[in-house]
């Protein structure tokens, strides 16, 4: 085996992330191949994102090797996620088709994935018919996904063997002995077993242990029964009692997973008669049976119905028929409608017996075009998906339930809620989303469905609408994405960095900005980025949310070779009044650099002390009007008006009435700019000067006529 083999479980390796995530995918893949239509878009989405994850999880190694022990998967020694329902049932299903070992190797394809889904779609008798799991795996010509069978036949491997090597039979004993023998030596095996070594409970046990060390056979229990069965003449009833009272003896004492394949193995091969295996569950204890069901859980495809019967009928469960009476609750009848797999339950005996009338000859209606349509729009997808949806609300409003059930209709919930967005039904997910969020479903269903929707996959779906769909939808996205909430941090900080779109990047930082402060620690981590753009646009952030604490990394960004990012980064600290930031803007205002005084003059508007002010004032007391002067000029007004105190009114008036025949084109432009400034000033304070320069003739008059009469009218 490869170095790069993962093999020797760890806690941390049994419960990666990435191994778990694949697991899910590949549940999620089994049940949309069983669920949709061969070539329907959701499989291939479920195959893609199943194929993504499985590269995730290899990355460097070359395998990755999971052990099956009844629900559970093993990495190594330590369990995956035991109680973790969804890897229970993965392990379930590999389990009930015979694979005991699952090895996953680089470079599998999606025509390998298909078939391996497909395999585990099979079920038991169609792989029995077909000549067992090893037969089946090597007619599906899979290479990068490998297969280990469980193997009863090494069951003489234990420290307790049931013979002496070297024994042979010639078809003596009854059925249960052959059998005993058939599990120690394989089918070809014969001979007689001691009294001591025929024990049921022993022989039990020691199965139990080869069955845990992942000891691996095609066929299961089938060939073994069907073999013993050959060697062997018909039995008396007295003979046939005694066996069945073993077979009794042995079950009970087997694993539950262990127990449900012998029994399905046993009415699949046709080697033990109905009125025997009746006989054997009779004779199971109540407590075992129950353990069997609660084994089998909602995976009754592996099961046969009849055995499934009987294991009810000795129970003391009701059936579905004799548990749903006319009028029984509305959370018992939908429980039994959700459960994914119980076919057989989903029509009650009344409603059946109407189908079989119906199908008499001379009874089915026909139905005219119209009648067509509206049926053939009753089984659309979206429509299944809208009224599967519609129960599930209405179901989860009237129950409180039980943690797992809880989980498992949540997911259902999730599931759908995947589709809705993928076929861009907002308003359908939306109504969803709405009802949890309410308070229409217990809290427990709540916390559990918003845990699921903070998932990367729900994220990225969301997320990539904004492009699939465009702006009609981003109203509804926007909704979304809000309701959620912080989840989505990481995932708009992502697309923002790497987003072309300005429509798009304005619209990301409106949602971050609306997730507010639970976005800060992703934002702060992210102010060591090396895209100027992505830096500026962070900053915004900061000011926005007002995240005071991040003083000190704004001041090494006040200093970014980018202009543009230490200028935002020098706002953001005069906003939060940071001790030295104006002291070094005044410094920069006096500066006999250039480039320098520019900076500091496009944030100057930012700070509020006397010495910036004056400052500033100084600036337009000059006389030059030099297109250089002009450009210093025009800054320090807009700089003033950002500041709007009205001591700089008189400055302004100065400069209103200055003349330059020499740069009077440039001079007026500055006028006009300094005439718009004044809306920014308190209304009383500016109105004289407004009036006064409103009463001068040509553009700078009439600008100011505008301006005044639209403080008229809104005073007015």
């Amino acid at each position: 085996m490869s170095d790069r083999t993962i093999h020797a479980g760890t806690p941390e390796t049994a419960s990666s992330p990435l191994l778990v995530k694949l697991i899910r995918d590949l549940n999620v893949a089994r049940r949309n191949m069983r669920t949709y239509p061969q070539g329907h878009q959701v499989i291939d989405v479920s195959l893609a994102t199943a194929l993504k994850s499985y590269a995730s999880l290899l990355g460097e190694l070359d395998e990755v090797v999971l052990l099956v022990a009844g629900s559970t998967l093993m990495l190594g020694d330590q369990p995956v996620e035991r109680f973790n329902p969804v890897m229970r049932d993965f392990a379930r299903v590999l389990h009930e088709r015979e694979i005991g070992t699952l090895v996953f190797n680089r470079g599998l394809t999606r025509e390998e994935l298909r078939r391996f889904i497909i395999i585990l779609g099979s079920t038991r008798e169609k792989i029995y018919r077909a000549g067992g799991i090893r037969a089946v795996w090597e007619k599906s010509g899979i290479t990068s996904l490998g297969i280990r069978e469980i193997r009863y036949d090494l069951l003489g491997m234990t420290e307790e063997p049931l013979s002496k090597s070297g024994e042979t039979g010639n078809g003596a004993g009854d059925l249960w002995e052959r059998f005993a023998l058939a599990l120690k030596n394989g089918p070809a095996g014969g001979g007689a077993l001691t009294e001591g070594a025929l024990d049921p409970e022993l022989v039990a046990e020691a199965l139990n242990l080869s069955g845990q060390d992942g000891l691996l056979t095609s066929g299961g229990f089938a060939p073994l029964l069907l073999d013993a069965l050959a060697r062997g003449e018909a039995a008396s009833p007295q003979a046939m009692d005694l066996a069945n009272r073993r077979f009794a003896g042995f079950v009970s004492k087997l694993t539950p997973a262990m127990r449900q394949q012998f029994l399905g193995a046993a009415w699949a091969s046709r080697a033990l008669a109905a009125a025997d295996l009746e006989s054997i569950v009779r004779q199971l204890p109540a407590e075992v049976v129950l353990e069997t069901l609660e084994e089998i859980g909602p995976n009754q495809e592996g099961i046969p119905q009849f055995v499934l019967q009987l294991l009810r009928q000795f129970s003391g469960v009701p059936s579905s028929d004799e548990s749903q009476p006319e009028g029984a609750d509305l959370p018992t009848r939908v429980r039994t409608i959700l459960r994914e797999h119980a076919s057989e339950e989903f029509i009650p005996k009344s409603y059946q017996q109407k189908l079989h009338r119906m199908m008499e000859p001379g009874q089915v209606p026909l139905l005219g075009s119209e009648g067509v349509q509206e049926l053939l729009e009753t089984i659309d997808q979206s429509c299944i998906e809208k009224k599967t949806g519609d129960m599930l609300l209405l179901f989860l409003k009237s129950v409180e339930g039980e943690g797992e059930e809880l989980a498992g209709y949540a997911r259902s919930l999730y599931d759908i809620g995947i589709y809705f967005l993928r076929t861009g039904a907002y308003p359908e997910f939306l109504n969803i989303l709405r009802e949890v969020t309410g308070g229409g479903v217990p809290l427990q269903v709540k916390e559990q469905v918003l845990e699921l929707f903070g998932c990367e996959e729900f994220v990225n779906e969301v997320l990539d609408g904004l492009e699939t769909w465009g702006k009609p939808r981003f109203n509804e996205i926007a909704e979304v994405i809000v309701t959620v909430g912080a989840p989505f941090t990481d995932g708009l900080l992502d697309r923002l960095a790497g987003s072309e779109s300005m429509s798009l990047r304005r619209f990301m930082m409106d949602r971050l900005a609306e997730i507010g402060t639970a976005a800060a620690p992703a934002i702060i981590k992210r102010l060591s980025d090396r895209r100027w753009y992505f830096l500026r646009n962070l900053i915004m952030l900061i000011r926005q949310l007002e995240l005071s604490e991040t003083v000190e990394k704004l001041r090494m960004l006040a200093h970014h070779g980018e202009r543009r990012v230490s200028s935002e980064a020098f706002r953001a600290l005069l906003e939060f009044g940071e001790t030295g930031a104006e002291e070094e803007l005044v410094r920069d205002l006096e500066s006999h650099d250039r480039q320098t005084r520019l900076a500091a003059l496009e944030v100057a508007g930012m700070a509020r002390s006397p010495r910036v002010l004056g400052v500033l004032h100084a600036m337009l007391a000059t006389s030059g009007f030099s297109g250089k002067e002009l450009q210093v000029k025009g800054l320090a007004v807009q700089a003033l008006g950002e500041i709007g105190d009205p001591a700089s009114l008189p400055v302004l008036e100065k400069l209103l009435s200055s003349v330059s025949l020499l740069h009077l084109t440039g001079l007026t432009r500055l006028k006009l700019d300094t005439v718009s400034t004044l809306r920014r000033y308190p209304g009383e304070a500016s109105l004289p000067l407004l009036r006064k320069v409103a009463s001068k003739r040509g553009a700078l008059g009439r600008q100011a006529a505008l301006l005044l009469r639209g403080r008229q009218e809104d005073a007015s």
